[in-house]
């Protein structure tokens, strides 16, 4: 049985090993994919085309660049910033702001379609 205590609940997520993370970062595929794939949600990937839905960058498309597991975040093409001496730095976004648009295909075993 797992607690219900916040304070655990935090502690099992910030101590959960890399590999397990996989399954946490994860996002919502949009309508038309769900529907062909019929399943909701999958792990993020680098090279999958994500719209974000929540936060400043709202609207914006782009292909995934890097996914950190450590912390929780990904990168994706286009969601930069520019520092005061001109570097320009991706900015890390939440998986749960995330809706998956396409899904990389270049893996045999990522789900491409089911019910075949």
């Amino acid at each position: 049985m797992i607690s219900h205590k916040p304070s655990k609940q935090r502690k099992y997520l910030f101590n959960l090993p890399l590999h397990k993370r996989r399954s946490i970062l994860t996002a919502p595929l949009i309508d038309s994919l769900s529907e062909r794939l019929k399943i909701k949600r999958i792990p993020i990937r680098r090279n999958d085309e994500v719209t974000i839905f929540r936060g400043d960058y709202k609207g914006v498309k782009g292909l995934v660049t890097r996914v950190d597991r450590k912390r929780g975040r990904i990168f994706i093409e286009g969601v930069t910033r520019e520092k005061s001496d001109g570097t320009v730095v991706p900015i890390p976004v939440s998986p749960y702001n995330v809706i998956i648009s396409k899904v990389d295909t270049s893996d045999k075993r990522r789900p491409t379609s089911r019910g075949e």
